[in-house]
């Protein structure tokens, strides 16, 4: 086994978006491409570091160690092997075990198998947690030359989706889950206005419903014109698969549905009732988006 801190390409890909909103189907688009490849996701910046008691240089101290190795677990539902352990307290006796590094280890580990034989040839890595929406300012701060792709979709299938998808919000009120929506795009829109080379806008229903111009203008923002390659007739068969990890139950089924907008399936489920707490609260912001009333 390695144990080794890891040297990965400066200019990363990070897809965010609020959950239930096609990050999945993008990230697997992406990955179908030549020199882009994946990882499942890690909540590095939304749980992990914030577990962490760095020092102004984000450095981790030896006796923060033990944390950064549970939340993994608990996370990713990965056990760090004993010579890993030990080389990342080496790494932090000597006082050069920053925040990033611990990342990108973590995202080294994900990746090895994949880019073993790419070597020195120019490749890209696509980490996909959606709620990292929220912490875009600080990966853009730790990631300078990073590129972001924000997929957004109708807010009312997106929460009803995930409360049903979800084992773990299926009893989180509506309106907790509709404030969420808003509160993940205001982040995003705010680190947009700041950073417009850097984060890229696209709509869920623009993606399934006109794939070839929605890819067209990602590849453009990305510097890859190959996204344009089949981006007509695609098939979800064709793609690879989404890494995932165990207990994501969820994705396992939509990578064997069929490419579709799936809105319309919550047309005929959602109840008036549902449909208007949650555009009470998000509405205004749904219209900016062109969104209109769901029913």
């Amino acid at each position: 086994m390695k144990t080794s801190l890891p040297c990965l390409p400066q200019d990363p890909v990070f897809i965010v978006g609020y959950p239930r909103s096609g990050t999945t189907l993008l990230q697997r688009l992406l990955a179908a491409q030549p020199g882009f490849y994946s990882l499942p996701e890690t909540h590095y910046f939304t749980v992990i570091e914030r577990r962490l008691q760095l020092d102004d240089n984000d450095r981790i101290a030896v006796s923060d160690i033990g944390t950064l190795s549970e939340a993994i677990a608990e996370k990713l539902e990965v056990r760090l092997a004993a010579e890993e352990i030990e080389m990342l307290t080496r790494t932090a006796q000597r006082g050069e075990l920053t925040s990033k590094m611990a990342f990108e280890f973590l995202v080294s580990r994900f990746l090895a198998s994949q880019v073993a034989s790419v070597g020195a040839a120019s490749w890209r890595w696509v980490e996909k947690t959606p709620t990292h929406a929220n912490f875009l300012e600080r990966i853009l701060q730790v990631y300078p030359q990073a590129q972001v792709l924000h997929i957004i979709r109708h807010p009312v299938p997106a929460i009803l989706s995930r409360r049903r998808k979800f084992p773990f919000n299926r009893e989180t009120p509506l309106e907790k889950l509709a404030w969420a929506w808003n509160r993940l795009l205001d982040n995003a829109e705010l680190s947009r206005e700041r950073h417009p080379r850097q984060v890229h806008a696209l709509r869920y229903e623009d993606l399934v419903g006109d794939m070839e111009n929605t890819l067209r203008a990602v590849g453009a923002f990305l510097h890859a014109p190959s996204l344009l390659a089949g981006g007509a007739g695609i098939r979800l068969q064709e793609l690879p698969d989404a890494p995932v990890l165990p207990h994501e139950t969820w994705k396992l089924q939509d990578m064997n549905a069929a490419l579709a907008n799936t809105n319309d399936s919550y047309r005929l489920t959602a109840s008036a009732g549902d449909v208007d707490r949650i555009e009470s609260i998000v509405g205004g912001k749904m219209r900016q988006y062109g969104y209109g009333h769901f029913q």
